[in-house]
């Protein structure tokens, strides 16, 4: 889940969500729809990486879909926890086929933004100025989740470097979305790792003025963004209504801050 990714690397917890990821070790489609539906894994998950005490020194930013306006919103996380986080993440994370019962926010149903909004990116924006908590200026803003085919240059542009990350480059596309068994988790965490590495000593070494991570992201950007042309995803689909959501977005009121 990419909110638990954002969560854990603002709140410097990565070690707590890999070895969480471990030890699921659930190989099987059916084990692993029993233990989201009769055993609650996601609201587990939820309770495991969320905890008071938390800090999160990286703002981060999430859509939730309402039901049956699919409206959306998107919620700003930062700074000191926040007991309404969990309940918010919740929903930022439930589709009909992960849990039971829905979710509900200030009385109407929610469920996960990207049902709608699969490009978290255009919602950032406010009247052509970038929108941030506190109106701090970011030094750069890192996109966990794109579509493939989605090129955000042609919807607007930003003076903040976007580093727009796919890892499932490093797993060489690998479609085996609901092995969590063991080994197959540590494989595709190594390769993430060594992915992550990799990016970051292109990213951040050497000079790092903006006007150099503009140019080593936009690098990095027309290299994946070719790859990732050449394989089909699902997430194309789900993004063809953005088209939609864009009409049912005001970004006078589409932002939320829950800190």
């Amino acid at each position: 889940m990419g909110i638990f990714s954002a969560y854990a690397l603002s709140a410097d917890k990565l070690g707590s969500l890999e070895c969480m990821y471990r030890n699921i070790d659930i190989p099987k489609k059916s084990e692993l729809f029993w233990e989201v539906f009769a055993r609650n894994l996601l609201s587990d998950t939820t309770d495991n990486i969320i905890s008071l005490g938390d800090m999160l020194d990286i703002p981060m930013c999430f859509p939730v879909t309402f039901i049956p306006i699919f409206s959306v919103r998107y919620y700003w996380l930062f700074g000191e926890y926040n007991p309404c986080w969990k309940k918010y993440i919740r929903a930022g994370t439930n589709f009909p086929f992960l849990r039971i019962f829905p979710s509900f926010l200030r009385g109407r149903m929610a469920m996960d933004g990207g049902a709608v909004d699969n490009i978290p990116l255009y919602p950032l924006l406010r009247k052509g100025n970038l929108f941030t908590p506190e109106e701090e200026e970011l030094d750069l803003i890192i996109v966990l989740h794109f579509d493939a085919r989605y090129d955000y240059r042609k919807e607007f542009s930003s003076d903040v470097p976007i580093l727009d990350i796919d890892v499932s480059i490093c797993n060489d596309f690998k479609k085996n979305h609901y092995n969590f068994s063991s080994q197959y988790i540590g494989e595709m965490l190594a390769a993430a790792e060594e992915y992550g590495d990799c990016i970051s000593r292109r990213v951040f070494g050497g000079d790092c003025s903006r006007e150099a991570l503009q140019k080593k992201v936009n690098e990095i950007f027309m290299e994946e963004h070719e790859r990732r042309q050449q394989h089909p995803s699902a997430d194309g689909l789900i993004s063809i209504l953005n088209i939609v959501g864009k009409a049912l977005r005001k970004d006078s009121a589409c932002i939320k801050k829950l800190y």
